[in-house]
């Protein structure tokens, strides 16, 4: 019997049932997950990184306010990345759905990620009835007090129902 049933993400968490791996993501989840990796933290450049976060988030949507009000042509080109990097990101074949089924998962690959540079993540590999696609899976930041300790039980969790994630940790990281 698998011990560990559910780990974190970076906009929430997963969790296993009945042979399905399930997604409780949302941007409320990221919003507490930022709070509880970095406001609550012991250190002091955690609360400074998250205040960062919030001084970020009211800037870009100062930013853009004002930038619909004076130029609307910069808007839609924004707008219009945004939907490119969309599209080809479906092309490539990456979904989010909400739930997987562990016998359509067909692989999982994990990133470590780089402690301040790139996310810890997942890749599930999975076949649905028209076609192979994929599922990204973002993990909290090593930067947070639990990040290595996420990205571990996230790794755990796959091996434990029979999965050989690629490229994950070397021997003597875990």
């Amino acid at each position: 019997m698998p011990s560990v049933e559910s780990f974190p993400t970076k906009r929430g968490r997963a969790r296993f049932e009945d042979g399905i791996v399930v997604f409780e993501e949302s941007v409320r989840g990221y919003v507490r997950s930022l709070y509880r990796g970095y406001w609550r933290s012991d250190a002091w450049w955690r609360k400074a990184m998250f205040a960062g976060y919030v001084v970020a988030w009211v800037a870009a949507i100062a930013w853009v306010l004002t930038a619909m009000r004076h130029d609307l042509l910069l808007v839609a080109a924004g707008l219009l990345v945004l939907a490119a990097l969309w599209v080809i990101q479906y092309l490539r074949g990456y979904r989010s759905p909400d739930r997987v089924a562990l016998d359509d998962v067909a692989d999982v690959s994990v990133t470590r990620g780089s402690k301040g540079l790139t996310r810890p993540r997942l890749v599930l590999t999975y076949r649905t009835g028209d076609g192979r696609y994929k599922r990204r899976v973002n993990l909290p930041s090593r930067l947070t007090p639990n990040g290595d300790e996420a990205y571990k039980r996230a790794v755990t969790a796959f091996e434990q129902r029979g999965f050989e994630p690629r490229g994950g940790p070397r021997d003597g990281e875990r």
